[in-house]
Formats: structure tokens, sequence, C-alpha cells
């Protein structure tokens, strides 16, 4: 069955008094009955595969959508629920018998059915009702709250509202992020955007030339025969922010992939992953010269700098053969977003609506930006509080299934899942929200575990089945799209990467 009878059989399914409830992938569908047929309950989906290997051209089974659950007697419940219809593993040949088996689920547990008296079950006007193809069940007041956020910092760009809460929560969580995409899809923009919320001074912008071979290239080096330190505007802007921990800094490295990054930023990437001092600090040095010259003391240029834990990082990377592949260790340090190209249409559209009006950030919304990074003088540093435990619990169980489906060099320690916590914690309650906790843990699966993932078929293939699977049936709809993407290229090319 290819891909469009796949659609046509769908299409077919919705004549059965069928609803689109979410689609997982191009060949995966979860569906519910409609409110005339029976009550919908929104705990359950008849599960649509396109067969790729078996016989049968489709697989219809029970599923259990546990997406925007939150409470957590509730999401125990549908867990036991969701191990009995995979240890029963019912599959059916006609939708009929699907819609039968839905029913008698749906009827025989105690606590759908009073969900239903309690008025939990979808009503007319339910957006499952009018769902649409890769959309969610989200929070109104988020929406809300976003729009007139991006518009007023990200108006005139053209990127995804996921985009752009990756961009702000990433930075805010890790202080360094990645930008990954063609040229010219507004990796630049977004930085040069963000950074208008703060003083000008304190942002630089650094391009990365071809002949970057070490630190030099960045922070200087000391001329004996001058002896001077020969200064660049990074080390200048960092040894400001060091004396003015009270403001947050920012730099953006253009291109970092037109040199080999492991060569010229391996100092940064070392010191980076270093603890942290009391102050915030890094408890590592980046040494910088051991000269006892006059010139040098007047200058200011200190031996070693340790970083301060106001100074962020932003990186851009133009994707194309021209450049050097980045590192999955490099990628690993950061928070990795792509920039995905839209729709031509849709961009013009984009254009008539906003033109070439110049975005103006209102004062009072840049002194929220500014005091949400200064974060209390926390900046990034991760607090582990009572609301980091919480979404802990409540994500432990995924992250733990997740690095149980990973070999041992592909697995993920505590670092990593302290910063997707951190990540999630961050979204919730930021100026740039994702529409719930769920799409923001979606995304940073995607931008922390997958970057890892590189390699020849031999080592990956199953490796991508065995996650495919976990992001499928569990809603991580974004995830899930990257690994097709990145399996897809395994397949035709016999080696993949996340960039």
């Amino acid at each position: 069955m290819t891909i469009v009878e796949f659609e046509e059989k769908i299409e077919s399914f919705k004549r059965e008094y069928l609803t689109i409830v979410r689609k997982i992938g191009p060949d995966h569908i979860w569906m519910a009955p409609h409110k005339n047929d029976w009550y919908h309950s929104q705990y359950f989906v008849i599960d649509v595969k396109r067969n790729l290997e078996l016989e049968l051209e489709l697989s219809l089974s029970v599923n259990v959508n546990d997406y925007n659950v939150v409470d957590r007697n509730l999401k125990y419940r549908l867990e036991e629920l969701k191990k009995y219809l995979t240890r029963e593993n019912f599959l059916f040949a006609t939708i009929s018998e699907a819609k039968d088996k839905f029913k008698e689920i749906a009827n025989q547990y105690p606590f759908v059915l009073e969900n239903k008296k309690n008025d939990f079950v979808y009503k007319e006007k339910s957006k499952i009702n009018n769902i649409e193809l890769n959309s969610q069940i989200h929070s109104n007041q988020n929406k809300n709250k976003n729009d007139v956020n991006m518009n007023a910092v990200f108006g005139d760009l053209f990127l995804k509202d996921e985009t752009k809460s990756s961009f702000y929560n990433g930075l805010k969580s890790k202080g360094f992020v990645i930008l990954a995409g063609i040229s010219g899809i507004g990796k630049t923009k977004i930085f040069e955007n963000f950074t208008r919320a703060f003083q000008p001074e304190n942002s630089i912008f650094v391009p990365i030339r071809p002949d970057f071979r070490d630190s030099k290239s960045l922070l200087g080096f000391y001329n004996p025969l001058a002896e001077e330190y020969q200064t660049t505007p990074l080390l200048e802007l960092i040894v400001r922010a060091i004396d003015d921990t009270k403001n947050p800094y920012f730099v953006l490295f253009d291109e970092m992939n037109l040199a080999r990054v492991e060569y010229y930023f391996a100092d940064f990437l070392s010191v980076l992953e270093s603890k942290r001092d009391e102050d915030g600090f890094t408890t590592q040095a980046i040494q910088l010269h051991n000269s006892m010259s006059n010139k040098v003391r007047q200058q200011g240029v200190p031996r070693e700098i340790k970083l301060p834990p106001n100074l962020y990082f932003v990186g851009s990377v133009n994707i194309d053969e021209t450049t050097h592949v980045f590192s999955p260790k490099v990628l690993d340090r950061a928070f990795t977003i792509e920039f995905d190209v839209g729709d031509f249409k849709d961009y013009i559209g984009f254009l008539e609506e906003h033109g070439e009006s110049e975005i103006i950030i209102p004062t009072e919304f840049k002194k929220k930006i500014r005091k949400d990074f200064i974060n209390n003088s926390f900046y990034t540093q991760i607090m582990k509080d009572e609301v980091f435990i919480e979404i802990a619990q409540q994500y432990h169980d995924d992250l733990e299934q997740i690095n149980s489906l990973l070999p041992q060099s592909l697995k993920f320690g505590y670092r990593v899942f302290d910063e997707i916590i951190s990540f999630i914690y961050n979204s919730e309650n930021s100026l740039f929200p994702f529409l719930d906790g769920r799409e923001a843990f979606d995304f940073a699966i995607k931008m922390k575990v997958l970057p890892k993932f590189h390699g020849t078929r031999d080592k990956l293939e199953k490796i991508f089945d065995d996650m495919l699977e976990f992001t499928e049936n569990n809603g991580l709809l974004h995830t899930t799209e990257k690994l097709s993407k990145m399996r897809e290229t395994l397949q035709t090319m016999g080696y993949t990467s996340f960039m």
C-alpha cells in the first residue's frame, strides 16, 4: 500500500464515523469515533498503521492517548491500561472490529465512565471534532500569551513558533544553543532580534573564518616582540561580562562550521562542562598568557579567564557541502535547533501582513526579558527545587525507557537528564512557552538525545526502529519526524547524522 492509497483509506474511515485525532507520521494515524456513533473517550484511539513488511496492508489496534494527561493518578491508570493493551496485542482485520473493541474498552473502565459523568468527554464544539493533521490539543492561554510575546520580539521573522520558543528556552536553560539550517533562513536574524532587548554593547557578532586553528583566533595571543597582548573583541566582551555580572552578555559565532570547531573552540567546550563555583563561574579556566609585561598589565588582560554565569553563546551552522561536519561531542554540549524552510506561499502572505515595518520591543517587555535571563543572578544555574523534582518525577519513566533502548555509546547521563528537565522547567513559566509541557519534552528529546545518532546502517537501524516505536506510541511528533528523516537517509545512503 502506497502513502497515497493509505491516505485514501483514511478518508474512507472518516465515512465510517471516525475522526482524525493525531497524525503521528506519514503512515501512522490515530482516529476515534464520532460523538454521534457513541461518546468519545479522550483516552482511547484506534491506531491505524500502514504495514511495510506484514501481509496485511493495514495494522488496526486500540491504543491509549495520555498525551495531555497531567493528573498523576489518572496517568498511572492509563499506563497500566497501555501495558494491558500491549500484552494482549489486539489486532483487527476491519475497522468495524476495531470500533467494537474500542467501545468495549471505553465502557468497561470505571475512571473513564467517571470522567464521562464529570463532563471530561468531548463535546460538540470540542477540538477533536475539528482537529487537523499534525495538530494537538493545547492550552489556549499559552497560545494567546505566545502570540503576543512572539510578535513583540520576532514579529518580522518567518519562523515557526516552536523554533522561537526552542531558541529562547534553550538559551535560558543551557547558555549555549546551535542554530542549524540552510543559509538565508533567519539564524542570524533571530539573534539580532532577541538581543535588542539588551544593551547593544552587551552582544557581539563573531564571524568564523576557515583559517581558524585554535583559540588564539577567538581570544588573541601574547606578542613577545611587542611585549603586549593582541586582544580581540570577544575577549574584551568576556572581560566586561566578568566585571559586570548583573547583566547578561551574548555572543554569536556565525557559521561555526567554516572551520573545525574541535580545534578553535576546544578550550570553550572543555570549560563549559566544568563545574561552577558558588558565584556561577566555571571552576576550570582558559589560559591566556604567562607574561609579566607592564604593557599587558596596563591592558588589563588577565592570565586566565573563568567563564562567568552571565555569558551566553549562540552558534549558527550552515548545512551545505562546503562546511565541516559537526561532531556529536560538540552538539552534545548545546541545545541544537533546526531551522526549516516554510511554504513560499505562506511566506508571501506573511510579508503582506507584516511588510517592512520595524519591530520595536516595548520597554516594559524588555525589562521582563532581562529579568527572566538574569534569573535573580542565578542565570542558567539549574535550581533543583520542588518544582524541578516534580517535573523530573513526571518524565523520568520516559527518559529511563529511552535510555534503555540505546546502546552504551549513545546513552545519556545525569547532566543531559538535568538539562532536559531544566528545559521543561523553564518553558512552563516562560515568556515564550510551548503549548504544553509535553511539547517542550518532545523538543528537548529532539535537541539533546538525537544529535548523538550518527553512523552506518548496521549500527543504527535497530536503534531507529526501537526509538520510532517509542516516539510514535508516546506522541512525540517532532522527534518522530526527525527520526523518520534520519532513518530515510540511513536507508538510502547507508549513513546518517543529525545534521
